[in-house]
């Protein structure tokens, strides 16, 4: 099991700790991130997941999971599709 780098503990407050894998959890981590996030954060994300699959796991969230100027950013950087306000 791959941990987190310790920069993620105040983003991923809700969760148990040391139970968070980066696979497993990926949802999580790259939303909680993504809203909350510095740009090491983000760097960090695209290192480990790349863009592509960050922009997929995106592509398939709602927008009001994220802050505005979070998704906004997040858009310009993934290549993300407008996002649905529900399912």
């Amino acid at each position: 099991m791959e941990k987190l780098p310790e920069m993620f503990r105040p983003l991923l407050w809700s969760l148990k700790w040391a139970d968070l894998d980066v696979n497993e959890d990926k949802t999580d981590i790259i939303v909680n991130a993504i809203n909350e996030g510095t740009l090491a954060h983000w760097r960090w994300l695209i290192k480990t997941y790349g863009r592509e699959t960050i922009r997929v796991l995106l592509s398939k969230r709602l927008i009001t999971e994220f802050h505005p100027e979070s998704y906004q950013l997040a858009r310009v950087i993934f290549d993300l599709p407008p996002l649905h306000y529900a399912r």
